[in-house]
């Protein structure tokens, strides 16, 4: 399962949510806390603390909208 760490005010994190709703993608999504501080299990996973983050299986694109809606629409953008 998918898992998207974002936060709400984040446009970049909206855009790849937007993304994902258009190709009607399943995925968890994570509200990581506002303080980067905070946010471990982020840290743990990908190694910073930047949102959007994309985890899908062994795939983890961290901090990087551009690359998040790339990889979505190579992976599934032809169903």
């Amino acid at each position: 399962m998918m898992k998207l760490y974002q936060v709400e005010w984040c446009p970049y994190c909206a855009r790849v949510r937007a993304r994902m709703t258009d190709l009607v993608l399943t995925y968890i999504n994570v509200n990581v806390p506002r303080n980067k501080a905070d946010r471990t299990e982020l840290r743990e996973i990908s190694g910073q603390t930047g949102v959007p983050t994309l985890v899908d299986g062994d795939v983890i694109i961290a901090d990087d909208d551009d690359a998040i809606v790339e990889y979505l629409d190579r992976k599934y953008g032809k169903r």
